[in-house]
């Protein structure tokens, strides 16, 4: 009696025994096959990645190309006296000018020399830009140099949104950037208030022409 007891008992356990190792072998088998999967996911996945990213940074490169395209392009077509006619040749002050002309019409003031000197100041060269170009380097298509102001000039906001409009080459108020300028950068700039809406001005400006190739 008790030996076929025993003998049930030891079938169970051969049964459980198999049936846990058969468990064990699925499971296994599962997890092999979800982290297979999971792997080839991911790596799908990845190279999606890197094909959007390679598509994204091609797309970048013709854009920037053009660009750097364009921006040469618009560059090579400058005038060579771009800063003697649109720099050097500008006149400041306008506006104090106009209230100082106004006032000399007034009898109170018609025989102020302070006036009148203020005035031939405005009018004269001693507040007018001027340029040294030093530091020449010549290569096959591009020149560069810098351009130091010679003495500081009086200015106020209306005439600095003029100059850096000019020199930036953007729309600043109602100031409109001028054609055929060759690339300026702005390298120091020195901005002192001397009184009301008047102003020291003095900076170094660096420059650059681009020149076509001689068959274009």
């Amino acid at each position: 009696m008790l030996t076929d007891i025993y003998r049930k008992i030891g079938k169970v356990c051969i049964y459980k025994n198999k049936l846990f190792f058969v468990l064990l072998a699925y499971s296994i088998l599962i997890i092999f096959v979800l982290t297979f999967s999971f792997y080839k996911f991911s790596k799908l996945n990845n190279s999606e990645k890197t094909l959007s990213y390679l598509e994204e940074k091609s797309v970048n490169t013709v854009s920037k190309r053009k660009e750097i395209q364009d921006f040469i392009e618009k560059r090579t077509s400058f005038d060579n006296c771009f800063v003697e006619n649109k720099l050097e040749s500008l006149r400041f002050l306008e506006n104090e000018k106009s209230i100082l002309s106004n006032l000399l019409l007034h009898p109170a003031f018609s025989n102020s020399s302070q006036i009148k000197k203020r005035i031939s100041f405005i009018n004269s060269d001693k507040n007018r830009l001027k340029f040294l170009e030093e530091n020449i380097k010549n290569a096959t298509f591009i020149k560069e140099s810098e351009l130091s102001q010679l003495k500081n000039l009086e200015i106020d906001d209306i005439d600095l949104q003029r100059l850096l409009s000019i020199i930036e080459d953007v729309q600043i108020d109602r100031h409109i950037p001028e054609p055929l300028l060759p690339q300026l950068i702005v390298k120091s700039f020195s901005l002192n208030k001397q009184r009301e809406n008047i102003f020291s001005l003095n900076m170094k400006i660096f420059k650059r022409e681009f020149y076509k190739k001689k068959n274009e």
